[in-house]
């Protein structure tokens, strides 16, 4: 196996040793999924063969199904990858023109004006139940809900060309 190989197959193998808790029941198919990778790095002849046939014959989809079946790992990072991490991730924001401080903004005014609105309802609620008028407006609304709901059944059923 070539070293360009060997570096692939590798990060495959200590993925799941690093990142991941494989349960009892599972490790048989994490060990069948090693040796048929394992063989695949023995007959490709190049990192680009090996990815390319990883792909192809479905061991890519093997190896996302076995990671659903394993527990993750917490992981801490050093100083340098989350270094790293934050590098990428303000580049990203950069490249995508979205600006970070405005959404986060954004989040927040939306959460507040959806909160108010939940409040209002509430208190609307409470209201209503104090007066008495809760039930009745139930009622009526929800008839209104079944006239629409009948309308569109209508509309759709005689609208629909043939």
């Amino acid at each position: 196996m070539t070293e360009d190989v060997k570096s692939c197959v590798a990060a495959r193998e200590t993925f799941f040793e690093t990142y991941y808790a494989v349960p009892e029941p599972v490790k048989p198919e994490v060990d069948a999924f090693l040796t048929e990778l394992r063989a695949l790095g023995e007959a490709s002849a190049n990192a680009t063969d090996f990815e390319g046939a990883f792909m192809a014959t479905g061991l890519s989809d093997k190896f996302n199904s076995l990671l659903t079946k394993c527990t993750p790992k917490a992981v801490t990072l050093t100083a340098e990858q989350k270094a790293y991490s934050k590098e990428v991730s303000k580049q990203l924001y950069k490249e995508s023109g979205r600006n970070l401080g405005e959404e986060i903004a954004n989040d927040v005014a939306d959460s507040l004006s959806v909160g108010v609105e939940e409040e209002l309802i509430a208190q609307g609620r409470k209201q209503m139940i104090a007066e008495g008028t809760f039930d009745e407006y139930t009622k009526v609304s929800n008839a209104v809900e079944d006239g629409k709901n009948l309308f569109g059944f209508v509309k759709n059923l005689f609208g629909k060309k043939k």
